[in-house]
């Protein structure tokens, strides 16, 4: 069925963020290969596509293929959630594709039953990815933006195509029986997904995630009593939940996202307002992965940076119980930190223009070999009025990530988080920035020896914009007058929070 495209709600909207489409066209039911079954019956595999009106003006869009759950023995590609999901990415103008897959358990049930089940499923996955990219003309595919999603069993699945390697296959698993990893057809076209979303899903080993491997968004309850948010428990010897996940990629410094449900069990209790939450999570952290928005820098580099504190540290004598002061440009670039805060033992670790992320992957690194009495982190480049911004709650979350990473060597050092700023150059992004702040201070008041100091007051005028004379001409970095303004704003604080 041909559809109407809403024009006003283009204009008024960004397509991808939000849905801008009224309706979508379908193509439903078609074979995209076939496959042996736990049973040893030949069974065929189907896909239903939906896509943006004919009328669409893009003729490549990127493609969401999405795999369901049910434990590897039931569920289909048209529960009530796939539909929910692949019907709103496709009004927001993707290409989006439920598939199914080979169903089944030997009755045994072990663990390795299990694997066999992932192995057949990511098997289907990549087929299905290799068939919808060799199809990119008929359906007006981006093959160079293939997004893979998947909830509970179809996560696991999702997971296994997008971090399983050659090499990484259970070692139980009857590769004789079942074939390669890539199973058949579509020659020479290539699986490989773009980024990976893994909703209430697990990994047997969170070590298949390596280095220059995709991105992933991970989402759950945290009280799931069926798949492990975090690696509690396992389900079937697939333990490493989306908590666990989320950690591993920022120790590989790959980008990544985490949305918890805090109190919420398996599938969010199918409850459409929190299922409605994850799915603009979602759909915003996506966005930022779109290649319109260009390529995303690795935390790698910054590395010559590090490399200069490494040398530091041999170089120089910091004294037990010195501020350690770490962050982005605005730590880097305040020459006079000792002076304007009138301390003079103060570690000084700030580095590029680093984000949350790039701070995450460094964080032991920088701290560990230092035993500071108080540890301030200032870090100001995650949400900047750009395509790319995280959303407020993913600041906080990679926020918690660091705080976890220092408490495992450091206990009960008090750690303060340095309020983001305002700035003329990203004021069109200060109500979001409020935002992160807020979040950070609230958990922050909720953990002991971590603490939040604000300052936004010193640096916004009696009409409440920046006050521009604190800034340098790039309207987004203190002048020496506004560093020392900052000092003076907090410097107290400082001095209390280091007694």
């Amino acid at each position: 069925m041909i559809l109407l495209l809403n024009a006003s709600a283009v204009q008024a909207q960004k397509r991808f963020r939000s849905p801008v489409f009224d309706r979508f066209d379908s193509a439903v039911d078609l074979r995209y290969g076939k496959a042996i079954n736990w049973k040893g019956e030949s069974e065929e595999l189907r896909l239903d596509v939906l896509m943006p009106p004919f009328h669409d003006t893009m003729r490549r869009r990127p493609l969401v293929v999405f795999i369901h759950g049910g434990g590897f023995v039931n569920g289909n590609r048209k529960l009530s959630v796939v539909r929910m999901f692949c019907e709103d990415f496709a009004r927001r103008g993707y290409v989006t594709a439920s598939i199914s897959y080979r169903l089944g358990i030997a009755p045994t049930k072990t663990n390795n039953d299990y694997y066999e089940a992932m192995y057949r499923a990511q098997q289907d996955g990549r087929t299905a990815i290799r068939y919808l990219r060799s199809q990119s003309e008929r359906f007006g595919i981006d093959t160079s933006q293939v997004f893979l999603m998947g909830t509970s069993a179809g996560a696991m699945t999702s997971l296994a195509v997008g971090y399983m390697d050659d090499h990484e296959v259970p070692r139980g698993v009857d590769r004789s029986r079942w074939g390669t990893l890539e199973g058949e057809g579509y020659e020479g076209v290539s699986s490989r997904v773009q980024a990976v979303v893994n909703l209430w899903g697990s990994l047997p080993d969170n070590r298949w995630i390596k280095a220059g491997d995709a991105p992933l968004f991970n989402t759950g309850g945290t009280a799931d009593k069926t798949v492990p948010y975090d690696s509690s428990y396992s389900y079937h010897g697939i333990g490493h939940g989306p908590l666990i996940l989320f950690e591993r990629c920022l120790s590989e410094g790959i980008p990544t996202g985490l949305r918890p449900f805090v109190g919420a069990g398996h599938t969010l209790g199918s409850d459409k307002k929190k299922l409605d939450t994850c799915l603009t999570s979602i759909a915003d952290w996506l966005y930022t992965r779109l290649s319109m928005h260009g390529s995303s820098q690795g935390a790698r580099r910054w590395d010559m940076e590090i490399k200069a504190f490494d040398s530091l540290n041999q170089a120089e004598t910091y004294r037990s119980g010195s501020l350690l002061f770490l962050g982005s440009s605005y730590i880097r670039m305040w020459k006079n930190i000792r002076k304007d805060l009138g301390q003079p033992n103060i570690i000084h670790r700030g580095f590029g223009g680093s984000n949350l992320a790039d701070v995450a992957y460094y964080v032991t690194r920088i701290v560990y070999p230092h035993q500071p009495k108080a540890l301030f982190l200032y870090v100001g480049n995650d949400i900047t009025a750009g395509e790319k911004d995280k959303a407020p709650d993913q600041l906080l979350e990679h926020f918690k990530y660091i705080i976890r990473q220092v408490r495992a060597k450091y206990p009960t050092l008090p750690i303060t988080w340095l309020e983001i700023s305002p700035s003329e150059r990203r004021w069109a992004a200060w109500d979001r920035v409020q935002e992160a702040n807020r979040l950070i201070r609230e958990y922050c008041a909720s953990e002991p020896n971590l603490h939040v100091i604000g300052f936004a007051g010193s640096f916004l005028g009696s009409d409440g914009t920046p006050i521009k004379s604190l800034y340098l001409p790039d309207k987004l970095h203190y002048n020496e007058q506004g560093y020392r303004v900052w000092g003076r704003s907090i410097r107290e604080q400082v001095a209390a929070i280091s007694r």
